[in-house]
């Protein structure tokens, strides 16, 4: 099979631990894109992990929510991390759930999503958490999509009552899948510069 045919493995982390979350139809929405690309795109719902707050404990690492989170970035191509805007920022969740992750996510390209009840659709965490992930030695692509106006963008059903934003999740998981690529042969063929 050609290289660009391989399916990719792409999990969403859905980000928001709220009981009256929103994100969630966003992640089904992200999920599902990426299928209809043929992509593997498990939901990796940070509340069903339920991580344990990050204290450097080694007791952590056997965690169950721990093992399988680190596991499913481990075997990823990429990733697509997904968070609401909390007072002008990306959630708690999300970055205890980094603080967990050792190098998963090293020389993997991961896209930042943002999710809110305003329009900019969480563009302000979205950026910040950008920076944590290159902090991880992964490679933000540009290409984000933000659901703004979450209240009304969903039907009671939880699809999207304003299709057009199927384009703009399209054109992201295309550049991601692209950088994917690539990187999975650099990874498979360069010898990684040294730590120093």
């Amino acid at each position: 099979m050609p290289e660009n045919d391989v399916p990719l493995v792409v999990p969403v982390i859905l980000g928001s631990v709220r009981d009256a979350r929103r994100s969630h139809h966003a992640a089904r929405v992200l999920h599902d894109r990426l299928e209809a690309a043929g992509h593997e795109a498990p939901i990796l719902d940070l509340r069903e992990l339920d991580l344990p707050i990050f204290t450097g404990a080694d007791e952590q690492d056997s965690h169950p929510g721990v093992v399988a989170f680190r596991a499913a970035l481990a075997r990823s191509d990429a990733s697509v991390w997904l968070s609401p805007e909390y007072n002008h920022a990306y959630t708690g969740a999300i970055k205890n759930a980094i603080d967990h992750v050792g190098d998963e996510l090293r020389r993997k390209p991961v896209a930042a999503c943002g999710l809110s009840g305003a329009g900019h659709g969480g563009i302000r965490a979205t950026e910040a958490l950008k920076a944590v992930l290159i902090e991880m030695r992964a490679l933000p692509i540009r290409e984000s999509v933000h659901f703004g106006d979450a209240r009304n963008l969903f039907a009671e059903d939880g699809s999207l009552a304003r299709p057009e934003f199927n384009g703009r999740v399209d054109t992201m998981i295309a550049d991601l899948a692209w950088h994917a690529r690539a990187l999975r042969w650099a990874r498979a063929t360069l010898p990684l510069p040294d730590r120093r």
